[in-house]
């Protein structure tokens, strides 16, 4: 850390520090509009600001952000307001000054500075100089309004970090603490990983911040696994420990968004969780940011609290002093267990190598493929004795399919009956769903469902592709209203939306009735068997009742539901709806480990996993990949007399393991008949 005198730096060397949460995302769930500028909030509406801020220090937090992060003349030029770049960060530098007055707390106020939203050449026009001096002009007006210290947060641009870090510490002495913002995968939007940001913290020397960290962009836990990667990659570079610390200050999971506005999923106590881990890999601040509200950061002071009485406790019963948190770097006191919370193919590269490259190689195969909706309503009405399954891969993030193919036709040769696409799931890009599919249908031969959305495509877009589908003889269509791109890895990216799912069916209805949506003859109609999804454990069941309705109405075949893990998330639903009149492919999602089912539980949006579930998963301890099996297998038996098949979803690329379940649920069924 910095040599400079600062009561700030001092304090972090005493002991860890506990930041606010996001303040967005809290003034949403206040009432203000989701086309407001918050920053100009500052001055129209001074005390629902100030409130906040009293809000997280009541909390707990011993750090809050002024509401500047957005403060800057680029953005604010958007709303008009880049002539008031002083005023509104002179004022959200004094309101949460006032704050700390209101509340009596002898807490730190630190300077919010966002990215520009421009982007450095190659990728943009935008100079150097330019964006050197909207950081500076927003910093030189919190400095007027006394911050504490600069946090740069939620940065994707290497270069863009830089330049803010520099304009920082050309203004003033203040500590600067610098953040990114990483993805699931590990990246940010452009790209750069934890050990870019190692080598950039190497490069600016001198400049250097004095902490660096992670915010936004993910949950607690893949949060956890960037920060892991971030320090491991400092300590290699052999960055003095004294000169620098980290911060950790995730989202509260991936949001989903209901009613139009980004709703995190991640409950407080689970937020909490993760504070000791976060300690322990070497974090110095810790808190949170979208999604997380005073009452996630009053848990985490709690569980801040515990883990240093606990080390006061250790310290005093250990005649070494060396695990102190009061020593200037908190040592990692331990490296993590298998992160198995995400699928990441950085983490299972080796094992898919070893798993699905000794599959025989595929067949090639022409692909005939069956319209899906005749085979099910003939299970449905018991002209055929099946038990239909579905096995979903994700696309290949880059052009190689070696490694797709070979677990498609390991898992056809199993018995799968189908391999479903994702049409870049997560809004996170990948190989295109068709072209996977189409790959998938000739050189294996096995029947595919194309995940199909409205985001990335036009009217014409859609239409156009869904008639290759038919020629290509892809026939069976999950109809999808898409992620939206602001949840990916590319937040900038624009989407469609000319239709949701609703408007999808009804425009794939109409293709297989011989007209494009504006009425024009096509001449051969369609032959698309039409997909629909059900969130049966959907939070606000009258509106999922509703769009299910009308997405039945607009001419869907087929259902497939949302991963369940206990009968009654489904047979409450359908209580509720009454008879359904179409065949049924219910969602399964093994676990394979404790960890696996919280993180599914509190981070990804749509799926809830009951208590007990996540118990059995907890006490299977080292066994929870064959535990989540085995509950996996039980519930296909519970729910086989109201479906007619399932789509599994492997955990982690291991296909081998789904193989395995899929030849065992094919031969009780050759065993029941």
């Amino acid at each position: 850390m910095s040599n400079s005198p600062s009561p700030f730096l001092n304090t972090l060397k005493e002991r860890p520090l506990l930041a606010d949460g996001g303040i967005g995302t809290l003034l949403y769930s206040r009432g203000a509009s989701t086309d407001a500028c918050f920053e100009h909030l500052n001055i129209t509406r001074q005390e629902t600001i100030q409130q906040l801020h009293v809000d997280y220090i009541n909390a707990g937090a011993e750090i809050i952000e002024t509401n500047s992060f957005s403060g800057n003349r680029i953005k604010l030029a958007n709303n008009g307001l880049e002539n008031d770049v002083w005023k509104i960060n002179v004022w959200a530098a004094k309101i949460a000054r006032n704050a700390r007055e209101i509340a009596g707390q002898p807490i730190f106020v630190a300077g919010s500075v966002g990215p520009t939203g421009k982007l450095l050449p190659p990728l943009g026009d935008t100079a150097l100089d330019e964006l050197d001096c909207a950081f500076k002009e927003q910093m030189e007006a919190l400095l007027a309004g006394g911050v504490d210290l600069f946090m740069i947060e939620t940065m994707s641009s290497l270069e863009e970090t830089a330049i803010a870090v520099r304009a920082a510490r050309s203004l003033s002495k203040l500590p600067v603490v610098a953040q990114l913002s990483f993805s699931v995968e590990g990246h940010t939007l452009l790209g750069a990983t934890p050990e870019d940001v190692a080598r950039l913290i190497r490069d600016l020397g001198d400049d250097m911040p004095d902490v660096i960290g992670i915010n936004c962009g993910a949950g607690p836990g893949p949060v956890f696994d960037s920060l892991i990667r971030l320090t491991a990659a400092i300590r290699t570079l052999e960055i003095d420990p004294e000169r620098l610390t980290f911060s950790c200050l995730p989202n509260a999971g991936q949001p989903s968004l209901i009613g139009g506005r980004p709703i995190f999923m991640s409950k407080p106590h689970y937020c909490a969780s993760y504070i000791e881990p976060y300690l322990r890999a070497g974090a110095r601040i810790v808190g949170g940011c979208c999604g997380t509200t005073p009452e996630h950061i009053k848990e985490m002071r709690k569980s801040l609290d515990s883990y240093l009485a606990m080390s006061v406790q250790q310290q005093a019963a250990s005649s070494s002093s060396s695990s102190s948190l009061s020593s200037s770097q908190t040592t990692v006191l331990f490296h993590p267990e298998s992160l198995d919370y995400q699928d990441d193919s950085r983490t299972r590269e080796s094992q898919e190598d070893k798993t699905i490259l000794s599959a025989s190689t595929p067949a090639s195969a022409s692909g005939s493929a069956i319209n899906l909706s005749d085979r099910l309503k003939a299970i449905m009405k018991g002209e055929a004795d099946d038990f239909y399954i579905s096995v979903e891969l994700d696309p290949p993030k880059g052009a190689g399919t070696k490694k797709i193919l070979a677990a498609a036709d390991l898992l056809y040769r199993a018995g799968a009956d189908a391999i479903n696409v994702g049409d870049s799931p997560m809004a996170r890009v990948r190989m295109s769903s068709l072209a996977t599919c189409q790959l998938i249908s000739q050189q294996v031969g096995v029947d595919t469902i194309i995940h199909f959305t409205t985001r990335d495509r036009n009217l014409m877009g859609m239409q156009a592709d869904l008639l290759g589908c038919q020629a290509l003889g892809l026939k069976n269509i999950l109809a999808l209203t898409g992620d939206p791109p602001a949840l990916g890895n590319y937040a900038h990216a624009t989407a469609v939306y000319d239709v949701d799912s609703i408007g999808l069916i009804k425009i794939i209805a109409q293709l297989n009735a011989g007209q494009d949506i504006a009425g024009n003859t096509i001449g051969t109609p369609l032959n698309l068997s039409i997909g629909c999804a059900l969130n049966p454990t959907a939070q606000n069941r009258a509106m999922e009742i509703e769009r299910f309705t009308r997405k039945i109405e607009a001419g869907a075949h087929f259902v497939m539901t949302q991963p369940i893990y206990q009968l009654s998330d489904l047979t409450d639903f359908l209580d509720e709806f009454g008879t359904l009149h179409l065949p049924l492919l219910v969602g399964i999602m093994p676990l394979h480990s404790s960890k696996h089912a919280e993180y599914l539980h509190n981070e990804v949006p749509g799926i809830s996993i009951p208590e007990n579930i996540r118990q059995a998963m907890a006490e299977a301890g080292e066994q929870g990949s064959q535990m989540g099996l085995e509950l996996a297998e039980q519930l296909l038996e519970q729910v086989r007399h109201i479906c007619q098949g399932t789509y599994l979803v492997p955990s982690f690329g291991r296909y081998d393991d789904m193989a395995a379940l899929v030849t065992r649920l094919k031969s009780k069924h050759v065993q029941k008949v």
